[in-house]
């Protein structure tokens, strides 16, 4: 008969047990309570003390024997035996759902951001599917770019209070000049055209107040943005043909205008062609590189287009800028807060500037600009001692980069009304000498002789806004800013004689170079920004017989040869066919750069003389804005220059219904009609609205024209017109409490305030 297993066999206990009968029955239990046996990985400290084989078991056999208290070791316990992970097809398919629903909240999210007013999505331009002129990714557009910050339409867009901009811009201007028509109006008008004029005034408030809601952000300054769908990078944005880039780059090349139209100073053809390269093969890119690459080929696209006779080679080109042109705000649009001081980086900055100034964007591009100043300082290219150690072609390429950071942002510091960044006494690096141009193009030439008085005249717009228009040159007494007008006064027309004598020693070379129309744009855009500059100037001396006009005898009469010299530019565009090709141009680096102040001083001279005399000049020059090209070729700068064509609109107004009142008052017509230059323009097209003709088209042309930057409404009886709101710095009429006298209040005023008008006008 066989016994089961547990029958057989027997515990420590039971076997010693056999062997001695004095254990306690006690004892036992304790041995008992332990359920058998427990095994231990070391020996026993009574066992190891005496040298002897344990068991390991608890309680030991040894120590059952001798009756001595069994105690292991506080040693390592046995590791628990692992249990294996079964991944089965359930689970990876769990994981798979939970990963795809992840990847569609993301997309949800995306999506509602991009659903608010943003940038327009292309479908096209991020499908790789698509053809290889709509998206060309780069042989490493798998590797990320160093950093990617959020695409723009995933954070929420934010309304921007409107930025502060100083005295000698152009909304100032406008502002000024809507006080002096609201003043003649109230004071020295008849009731009935008093009552008409609040009426008009009223309709282009309300227009400005719907325009003064919108924001400045980002999708606002950069429209063309591409999303970026989740997980790519800026390296994968689309890219234009490689061919018809090297076939421009050859043409580039081979043509003088296309080169200084393109690059001008900042780069030569071998500096740029080494970033094209960098872009264009395997490898890790910088922000810089993109932005360099982008806009370069931009310009070039376009340069191009303008210059072939091709239409189906211009359409390509065309199109192949527009893409460099989105890639190139949507790289903007995620640019990181920091940037490192790199000589890429500088070039990068200046050129993201210049692409926001042909824009229309000034408010970006002196963001820009001073990034670019502020890295080109902490990398010493405004110092000779820094530069000392390069070697002679690089130092001959930061010296042109770092002028060409000047010359711009002190034309952006007087265009807004803001202090430069750069300051004179910083300044020892040399001046662009035909040594520093180091280039065939440039050397021994007029472009050699004329960029010293380029940066003359930089360095004077920068003291125009030091030394009378900004907040502490205000606080002076009237005579001190007079005499420091008459000096900057002096200075800038002994640099336009200079100028002059350019145009008589070089025009001939010049023309073989440039061709006879963009050399004589050259010249004459030159002379309109100096003439508006002379300006702006003589607008701070105070006439020479108190309560007469509030302008000197010298700004009526500069303000006048200004406008007749800016006429001549433009007609150049009339009687040309390739006068769009350089509209834009002559527009963004002339019209508005400075900006055209003798406009709004001829409107304000008739406004208080009520003299009609100076109106055709203005109507001219409205009516040829209008009729150089269509719309739809030069909407970028349509809101800027709406500016200057409401003003006209509530002139001719303003004169009409005075005119109507008193008979004995008619215009001039100046053989365009019985009723004050009325009567319709013939020469203009159909599409382009008619002036003066009724107070529904009066409205609507003037919907750009700034009546209150507060938004606050007109009180006519008071005939006071609400100019801004208090802050800091500010000096209005009646405050004199803080030192400023009437003079200066009144200069004060005349530039306050353009901030709204020019936020505004790129916002729309």
């Amino acid at each position: 008969m066989t016994s089961t297993p547990s029958e057989g066999r027997q515990t420590p206990a039971e076997n010693l047990m056999d062997h001695d009968t004095s254990f306690t029955q006690d004892q036992i239990s304790q041995f008992e309570e332990h359920d058998g046996p427990i095994l231990e990985k070391l020996a026993c400290e009574n066992c190891r003390q005496r040298k002897v084989k344990c068991d390991r078991v608890y309680p030991c056999t040894h120590c059952i024997k001798t009756k001595a208290q069994c105690i292991f070791p506080s040693g390592q316990k046995p590791r628990a035996k692992r249990q294996r992970v079964l991944i089965s097809s359930i689970y990876e398919n769990k994981i798979d759902r939970i990963v795809n629903r992840i990847e569609e909240l993301n997309q949800t999210i995306q999506q509602l951001s991009i659903n608010q007013p943003g940038p327009k999505y292309h479908g096209t331009a991020l499908n790789p599917q698509t053809s290889q002129t709509a998206y060309r990714p780069t042989p490493a557009s798998s590797e990320p770019t160093p950093s990617e910050p959020s695409f723009v339409g995933q954070s929420p867009s934010c309304s921007s209070k409107p930025e502060y901009e100083g005295e000698s811009s152009l909304f100032a201007h406008a502002v000024f000049a809507t006080k002096f028509l609201q003043n003649s109006v109230n004071s020295n008008s008849p009731s009935e055209v008093a009552f008409e004029m609040t009426s008009v005034l009223n309709a282009l408030r309300s227009v400005i107040d719907a325009q003064k809601q919108q924001s400045d952000t980002i999708e606002n300054l950069y429209p063309n943005a591409l999303p970026l769908p989740p997980g790519a990078s800026l390296r994968q944005l689309p890219m234009p043909s490689t061919e018809k880039a090297m076939a421009c780059l050859r043409m580039a090349q081979d043509s003088t205008p296309i080169q200084i139209l393109w690059l001008m100073d900042l780069q030569t053809i071998p500096e740029f062609t080494t970033h094209f390269i960098k872009v264009c093969s395997p490898g890790p890119v910088t922000e810089a590189d993109l932005i360099i690459f982008h806009v370069g080929l931009y310009w070039l696209f376009c340069e191009c287009a303008n210059a072939v006779g091709d239409e189906n080679l211009k359409k390509d080109y065309m199109a192949e800028s527009i893409i460099c042109r989105d890639s190139l705000e949507t790289v903007l649009s995620r640019l990181p807060f920091h940037m490192p001081a790199t000589l890429e980086h500088v070039l990068a900055l200046c050129m993201a500037s210049l692409y926001c100034i042909q824009r229309c964007k000034p408010s970006a591009a002196w963001n820009f600009i001073c990034a670019a100043s502020n890295l080109s300082q902490s990398l010493g290219l405004h110092s000779s001692v820094m530069l000392d150690q390069e070697t002679t072609e690089s130092k001959n390429q930061k010296t042109r980069l770092f002028w060409c950071i000047y010359t711009t942002e002190k034309m952006l510091a007087l265009r807004i009304g803001r202090s430069s960044t750069i300051r004179e006494n910083d300044i020892t690096v040399p001046s662009m000498t035909p040594e520093v141009l180091n280039d065939p193009l440039f050397s021994h030439s007029f472009f050699s002789q004329a960029f010293p008085v380029w940066i003359g005249m930089s360095t004077l717009q920068g003291r125009v806004y030091d030394e009378i228009y900004s907040p502490a040159s205000l606080a002076q007494p009237a005579s001190v800013r007079t005499a420091r007008a008459r000096a900057l006064a002096d200075e800038t027309k002994r640099l336009m004689a200079v100028e002059d004598d350019l145009q008589i020693k070089c025009e001939d070379q010049v023309s073989r170079k440039l061709g006879t129309i963009l050399s004589q744009l050259c010249f004459r855009s030159e002379r309109v920004t100096s003439l508006s500059m002379l300006t702006l100037i003589y607008r701070s001396i105070p006439p020479d017989k108190p309560g007469g006009s509030v302008f000197c005898d010298e700004c009526i009469a500069t303000a006048r040869q200004a406008v007749k010299e800016h006429e001549k530019c433009v007609e150049i565009f009339t009687s040309t066919e390739k006068q769009s090709n350089y509209f834009l141009l002559y527009v963004n680096w002339t019209l508005l750069q400075s900006p055209f102040i003798p406009f709004i001083v001829l409107f304000c001279h008739m406004i208080e003389t009520s003299d009609p005399s100076d109106l055709p000049c203005l109507r001219d020059l409205v009516h040829i804005l209008e009729m150089v090209t269509e719309p739809s070729q030069y909407s970028m700068c349509q809101k800027q220059l709406s500016i200057f064509k409401a003003l006209y609109d509530v002139a001719v107004k303003y004169f009409n219904i005075r005119a109507a009142a008193t008979p004995e008052a008619m215009l001039d017509t100046r053989g365009t009609g019985p009723a004050g230059y009325c009567t319709p323009n013939q020469k203009l097209p159909s599409s382009v609205p008619q002036m003066g003709t009724g107070n529904q088209n009066m409205t609507n042309l003037s919907a750009m024209l700034p009546f209150s930057s507060s938004g606050q409404h007109v009180d006519a009886a008071q005939g006071q017109v609400p100019m801004y709101e208090s802050r800091t710095n500010q000096f209005e009429p009646g405050e004199f409490d803080m030192g400023i006298d009437q003079p200066s209040a009144e200069l004060a005023t005349w530039f306050y305030a353009n901030h709204h008008m020019m936020r505004m006008l790129e916002d729309t």
